[in-house]
């Protein structure tokens, strides 16, 4: 055997020796840097697998996150949805409630129309010498009153509003007299007096979507007529379909004084006169509480007041 120091190294066999010695030593080697090879590739990989799986979580978390908020979305949207059908079978009911009443209510025109004619048609039939024992005043007086009666009553069928019972012939007296500003707040007292609000201020959208169309159309009819279409719940909704946006159609109807500052003009400085923006009447910007404090619920309540047209 090979021996260090040994000069046997020298003869064939001690060479033979030496290189099984080298090669050997060389294997031994090649052996340790594979294994230390293998444990660096190992712990390399294992940090890849770790940078990978605390990836796949964080994209795990991110799905959890974005499934959450679907579902959320989701079922908020069945709640608006279900808001929404229930909303517009109410209206659909009241609306047919409405065709039955102003039916109702033509037919007892037509009555009355047709029992006017009938006294007329009386008075001209009786005898000669029964007009002659009286005078032609006291005709007249006697013609006069029963319109008057007439009158009365079409009043009471089309100004007392048979679902509240809300008496509207102030307002109508007030519009016809163009107080516009007593008008408006004769409008405003009774909205709020009919929702039980007055201590409120303003309607929230629970009692705008329960508000009584009947009482809608009497308030909207008296306005459009007296202010000429100036003013009313229609022409409002005209410009509000036009416009879609809270601040715009309140400075489109004079209720904002700029877009710039979102300036809300005072209700004391509105233009109580026909010289005022299109839409200016009804105020139903103190009706929805229309100010700088509750913004983010302008657009919703007006939206539902207006939609109700």
């Amino acid at each position: 055997m090979f021996k260090a120091g040994n000069n046997n190294w020298k003869t064939p066999l001690g060479y033979y020796e030496k290189a099984i010695e080298e090669l050997r030593r060389s294997r031994e080697e090649l052996q340790d840097m594979k294994a230390n090879n293998n444990l660096h590739n190992i712990e390399s990989n294992l940090a890849s697998f770790k940078t990978e799986i605390k990836e796949l979580k964080s994209e795990l978390q991110a799905m959890q996150e974005r499934l959450a908020n679907t579902e959320e979305t989701a079922i908020q949207a069945q709640i608006t949805l279900a808001e929404t059908q229930k909303s517009s079978l109410a209206a659909q009911t009241e609306l047919q409630a409405l065709k039955e009443i102003m039916t109702a209510e033509q037919k007892s025109n037509y009555q009355i129309l047709e029992k006017l004619g009938q006294i007329k048609k009386q008075i001209s039939q009786l005898p000669s010498q029964v007009l002659e024992t009286h005078s032609q005043t006291s005709i007249i007086k006697s013609l006069s009153d029963v319109q008057l009666h007439l009158s009365q009553l079409a009043a009471e069928l089309t100004l007392v509003s048979h679902t509240t019972g809300i008496d509207y012939r102030k307002l109508q007296q007030l519009l016809a007299e163009e107080k516009w500003k007593e008008a408006d707040k004769e409008t405003y007292s009774t909205m709020l007096k009919i929702c039980e609000r007055e201590g409120e201020g303003f309607l929230d959208s629970g009692e705008i979507q329960k508000f009584p169309r009947h009482d809608l159309y009497i308030i909207n009819k008296l306005w459009v007529q007296y202010s000429e279409g100036r003013f009313g719940f229609s022409v409002q909704q005209s410009i509000w379909q036009a416009k879609k946006d809270s601040k715009r159609f309140a400075y489109k109807v004079g209720w904002l004084a700029s877009l710039a500052n979102h300036e809300w003009i005072k209700y004391e400085e509105y233009t109580f006169t026909l010289d005022a923006p299109k839409g200016h009447f009804p105020s139903i910007s103190r009706l929805v509480g229309l100010d700088s404090r509750n913004v983010g619920q302008v657009e919703r309540r007006l939206n539902i007041f207006l939609s109700r047209y």
